[in-house]
């Protein structure tokens, strides 16, 4: 990533129809995972924007949306028997891919997330999706199980 190209944003409204276009091109190949079409994906941004306002953060190069993360730091884990941080989305627009942007976007929340005294953090992705799979890992999640196609992934904070 180029220094000083890439700028971060806390979400506003104005910008839940940018998010929905770049969701669903981001899904692109990977629909079994996805919300389908603009008025499901409206409201499951609007679900994500009810859940928690303040983790929501857009990356943006110019006034162009290139990626956002949604995560949760009032989520209750049946699995952990407590509150964690949910990252329920993370989305990098492919053609700004690999260059630092998810990475950066998940080191806030993570930061967000420690700073409501919360120590793990989890998420849950496709099975299939062995790209997103290699990332987190990376990043020091780790698997902690399945359920029907999805994988959980858990970090402690």
């Amino acid at each position: 990533m180029q220094a000083g190209t890439i700028s971060f944003r806390s979400f506003e409204d104005r910008y839940i129809e940018d998010m929905v276009k770049l969701y669903l091109e981001a899904y692109e190949g990977l629909e079994v995972y996805a919300y389908k079409g603009e008025e499901d994906t409206k409201s499951y941004i609007n679900w994500l924007k009810n859940r928690d306002r303040e983790g929501i953060l857009l990356a943006f190069e110019g006034d162009k949306l290139v990626g956002f993360i949604a995560g949760d730091a009032n989520w209750f884990s049946k699995r952990e028997r407590d509150r964690v941080g949910a990252v329920h989305e993370l989305v990098v627009h492919k053609d700004y891919r690999n260059r630092g942007i998810g990475s950066a976007l998940m080191e806030r929340i993570l930061e967000y997330f420690r700073g409501k005294g919360l120590k793990k953090a989890e998420l849950w992705v496709g099975d299939e999706n062995l790209v997103a799979r290699r990332f987190y890992e990376r990043l020091g999640f780790k698997e902690e199980g399945r359920y029907n196609y999805w994988v959980r992934m858990t970090k402690e904070l």
